[in-house]
């Protein structure tokens, strides 16, 4: 008796019973657009090319990162593990739509042949990561040059750790270290660089989540 005199004496109460399936069609249809906007302003994965006048020029990498930041952005430089590629370790690893939602730029080297080469700490290997991190600074976007991290799995993880031991520019804010190994990939140069080690044996965005918490607020020490 009380909810029927209510809904009489209460005009939006009867409106909401008549409109209700088209207020929350309109809703859902409003939120799809919005999506839809929100995703088309984001920075999606592109392949490019590290372009003449650098050492590693005609290498490939899969790149992510706005053109004109409002502010410098943290860098991430993701490594394959061997006899994989970047496109794999993108996909499963979701890196992508973590930049995306936390806002940085990221890179996904490409070794040649699908083999990273560790012999020589100053070989090309060495010198496409100097040039990934320059390219992307000097071509792609704004990179924060204290917050540059580098991650990787398998082999990809002990280039990682090797870069960071490596002197010379650029000094690497995080190193973060994916797999499990019977003993530790490569020197760990705790004292320029903190490394932190996820010891999964495959990449999921689980991992690039953990990764990103580790990484995000380490500057370099040096």
């Amino acid at each position: 008796m009380w909810f029927g005199w209510i809904v009489a004496s209460n005009p939006l109460a009867g409106w909401w019973g008549k409109n209700k399936r088209n207020v929350i069609i309109a809703g859902v249809a409003l939120v799809a657009i919005w999506w839809l906007v929100a995703a088309n302003g984001r920075p999606k994965v592109e392949r490019v090319t590290i372009p003449d006048g650098y050492p590693s020029a005609d290498r490939e990498l899969l790149v992510q990162a706005p053109s004109k930041p409002n502010d410098p952005l943290p860098l991430v430089i993701i490594l394959h593990d061997d006899n994989t590629d970047a496109s794999s370790l993108e996909h499963d690893s979701d890196a992508s739509s973590l930049a995306n939602r936390r806002d940085f730029a990221l890179a996904f080297p490409e070794a040649v042949a699908g083999t990273w080469r560790l012999d020589d700490p100053n070989g090309a290997d060495q010198q496409y990561l100097r040039d990934v991190v320059r390219y992307m600074d000097e071509e792609r976007t704004d990179i924060d040059l204290n917050r540059i991290y580098v991650w990787g799995i398998g082999e990809g993880a002990r280039l990682a750790l090797l870069a960071a031991c490596s002197p010379g520019p650029p000094v690497y804010a995080a190193v973060g270290v994916v797999g499990q190994f019977e003993a530790e990939p490569g020197p760990t140069c705790d004292n320029v660089t903190q490394h932190g080690r996820v010891a999964e044996t495959d990449w999921d965005k689980k991992v690039s989540s953990t990764l990103w918490d580790f990484s995000r607020d380490l500057r370099r020490k040096v």
